[in-house]
C-alpha cells in the first residue's frame, strides 16, 4: 500500500500544536510534582497530603499559563518589530516580514495553550489524576533507588514482577506507618 501523503505535513494543524503542547506541559508539571513529592518525602518527612499537592499544581498550572501569555505579548511585539522588514534575519530572533504569519501562529498556540492549562486547573478529576501519576512516579523512583541501595552480595534492582511487588510492599509499609502515627503509636 503506497502513502499518498507524506505522514510529516508541512504545516501542522494548528489543533495539533495546541495538544502537543498541552502534552509537553502536563508533563513538566508532572515531573516537578513528582520531585516535591520525593523531596518532601524523604528530605522533609512530611506525610502525603492531596489537598497541599492540588494547591500545588493549580499554582504551577497558572504559572505556566502566564509565561504562555507573556510569551504570547513577546510574540505580539516580535511582529510589529518584524513588519515591513525585507532584509535577511541575520540571527534566529531578527524576524522579518515573511515571519510575521507566523509569529501570529504561535500566539495563538501559547493563547490557546494558557487557556487550556486554566481549564485544566479547574478540573478537579484531572488535577487528582495528574496528582496520583506524579505519586505513583515518585514511589517508582524511591523503590528503584531503595532496591539499588549496595549489599554485601552486590547491587542488583529489582525487575518485572518482583519491582511491582516491592513497590506494593512499600506502599503497604507507609500506609501502616501513617497510621500509626495518626493512633499516636496506639499499636506499640
Amino acid at each position: 500500500m503506497a502513502l499518498t501523503r507524506s505522514p510529516f505535513r508541512r504545516r501542522p494543524l494548528f489543533a495539533d500544536l495546541v495538544a502537543d503542547a498541552m502534552l509537553v506541559a502536563r508533563a513538566g508539571v508532572r515531573q516537578r510534582v513528582k520531585n516535591v513529592v520525593i523531596m518532601r518525602t524523604l528530605r522533609d518527612g512530611v506525610d502525603f497530603d492531596l489537598a497541599w499537592y492540588k494547591d500545588a499544581v493549580r499554582i504551577e498550572l497558572e504559572a505556566l499559563a502566564v509565561e504562555n501569555e507573556t510569551a504570547a505579548d513577546q510574540l505580539v511585539r516580535d511582529a510589529e518589530h518584524a513588519r515591513g522588514r525585507h532584509f535577511r534575519a541575520s540571527t534566529a530572533r531578527d524576524y522579518v516580514d515573511r515571519d510575521v504569519p507566523k509569529l501570529r501562529r504561535r500566539r495563538r498556540v501559547h493563547l490557546a495553550l494558557a487557556a487550556r492549562l486554566r481549564a485544566l486547573a479547574e478540573d478537579e478529576p484531572a488535577v487528582i489524576a495528574l496528582v496520583e501519576e506524579a505519586r505513583v512516579l515518585a514511589l517508582d523512583d524511591i523503590a528503584s533507588a531503595a532496591a539499588a541501595v549496595p549489599r554485601a552480595r552486590g547491587s542488583r534492582p529489582l525487575t518485572g514482577p518482583a519491582r511491582r511487588i516491592a513497590i506494593a510492599d512499600l506502599l503497604d509499609d507507609l500506609d501502616d506507618l501513617a497510621r500509626e502515627r495518626d493512633d499516636g503509636g496506639a499499636g506499640d
